[in-house]
């Protein structure tokens, strides 16, 4: 497979080259900033959503032992399982990689689907979506889907099965909010992806001028 993924130092590589992530890119562009949360309420919060996570996907993978779940989580999962019953939204994909070669960036998307009926790209929260901007993160997991879809390689049938079905690929969020109820977001904007991928750019941009200056004054202090 042409994608890989380093979970340890959360690291894609693409074709052998080392791409940035999508959150990556949304970091370094400065839309995801948490440096002013103290970083014991911030740790606090990424283990929470990481057990989050890890429980919805293996309820979505049917291997959720609820005796390992957290009473302080299940609100939240019980959010997600309220959002699937209430929009009888039917997984196709959870938990899917993507990437693109055109832009070079990867991403793990949460789950893909469809929603009362309709081809629909989710991402739960449990924090507030707009602070990691998930108007930008799902159109990018989409359009790489999007361009996965063309590429012929074997390891992508999964993504032409997906895309089969009729309609656009809808975007949305899901709140997982410790009241149990779900809020779920829609994103409409067609410029989100373009907005996506110039953040991409100046991230390839900056980078590339820091690697000129810093060769510079190596070569000046020889």
């Amino acid at each position: 497979m042409s994608l890989q993924f380093e979970p340890a130092s959360h690291t894609y590589t693409l074709d052998g080259v080392v791409v940035p992530s999508v959150t990556g890119v949304l970091k370094a562009s400065g839309l995801i900033d948490f440096s002013q949360i103290p970083p014991s309420i911030l740790e606090t919060a990424r283990a929470r959503g990481s057990r989050v996570h890890a429980a919805i996907h293996y309820y979505n993978e049917g291997d959720l032992n609820w005796d390992t779940v957290d009473d302080k989580d299940r609100p939240r999962i019980n959010a997600w399982l309220t959002f699937l019953q209430q929009r009888q939204f039917q997984i196709l994909k959870a938990e899917f990689r993507v990437y693109s070669r055109r832009y070079g960036y990867a991403g793990t998307g949460d789950v893909v689907g469809l929603l009362d009926g309709r081809l629909a790209l989710a991402d739960f929260k449990c924090g507030e979506p707009e602070d990691v901007a998930a108007d930008l993160q799902t159109a990018a997991y989409a359009g790489a889907l999007y361009e996965m879809g063309s590429d012929p390689a074997p390891a992508n049938d999964w993504v032409r099965d997906v895309l089969a079905h009729k309609g656009p690929l809808q975007r949305l969020s899901i709140q997982l909010r410790r009241s149990g109820i779900p809020k779920v977001d829609p994103y409409t904007n067609p410029r989100d992806f373009r907005e996506f991928v110039a953040l991409v750019e100046a991230r390839r941009i900056v980078e590339a001028r820091k690697g000129y200056f810093k060769a510079w004054l190596h070569e000046s202090a020889a």
